[in-house]
């Protein structure tokens, strides 16, 4: 398949129009002329990522978080970015990054992780947004779905501890943080994936606890004085089924091999 028809494919599932203006989204990196035969899911573009790329003939990386993200002047062996796109465009291996806009889409991130939980009751999309849109690869309109963060509205609300038990089995994760006392109940739950502190504003009056990952002391102290529900996932932790996701929506159009890369987590405990 060639490249460029997975990025039409992509375009339509995640439109690069949904992610915020600061982000940087698509192809990143490659032809999009080549043929793909082997592609490669994951959520950061790590050393181990390109290497285990390279020893299995990959085309074409998929990742959540952008391979480039912001500006910089020179790409050169003295730096450990500069080191990996060298890498990466010696090897002829494509990046393909789907971020802020995976999260916002109708089905994309936000919606798989919640749906993880397996929590009875109504869905809401915060802020949901509908247009038109035209695909340049697909030559055609296409009807473009997408939203901020996601509520969930319990049919009976459950104690915080054992929302806490449901997200850790979910993500098969041992711990989570938390802002609050255990013993609470709740029913509106609010997530956004990754770093989302900066929406819990927006949905503080319309939830009892917002899900996120790298959540800060100061606006976590601000929230248990304010007598308010956080739960701080982690940020990888809330993020990495992003390759089974893609997976799962790479294989109703590709037929070639895919490869799911799961990183080590970042911080390990003492």
């Amino acid at each position: 398949m060639k490249l460029w028809e997975i990025m039409g494919e992509l375009h339509t599932l995640f439109n690069p129009k949904i992610a915020e203006e600061w982000d940087n989204v698509g192809l990143l990196i490659g032809d999009n002329t080549k043929d793909v035969n082997k592609v490669l899911f994951c959520l950061d573009v790590t050393e181990k990522v390109i290497e285990k790329s390279i020893k299995n003939n990959v085309d074409l990386i998929i990742s959540h978080h952008p391979v480039i993200f912001s500006g910089f002047k020179k790409v050169t062996n003295e730096t450990l970015h500069g080191r990996k796109l060298l890498k990466l465009i010696e090897n002829k291996i494509a990046v393909y990054s789907i971020h802020t806009n995976a999260d916002f889409a109708i089905n994309g991130l936000n919606d798989f992780i919640m749906d993880k939980f397996n929590l009875e009751g109504e869905k809401i999309i915060v802020n949901e947004h509908k247009f038109e849109d035209y695909n340049s690869i697909k030559n055609k309109m296409e009807h473009v779905h997408g939203g901020l963060a996601r509520i969930k509205i319990l049919n009976e609300k459950m104690k915080l501890e054992d929302l806490l038990e449901k997200i850790k089995d979910a993500l098969g994760i041992s711990y989570v943080r938390y802002v609050g006392d255990k013993n609470s109940y709740v029913k509106k739950i609010g997530l956004v994936t990754g770093g989302g502190s900066s929406f819990m504003y927006d949905i503080a009056d319309k939830i009892d606890v917002f899900l996120t990952g790298d959540l800060r002391y100061h606006e976590s102290l601000d929230a248990l004085e304010e007598g308010r529900i956080l739960v701080d996932v982690g940020h990888l932790e809330s993020e990495y089924l992003f390759v089974d996701m893609m997976e799962q929506k790479m294989r109703k159009f590709f037929n070639g091999e895919m490869i799911c890369h799961f990183e080590d987590e970042v911080f390990k405990l003492g």
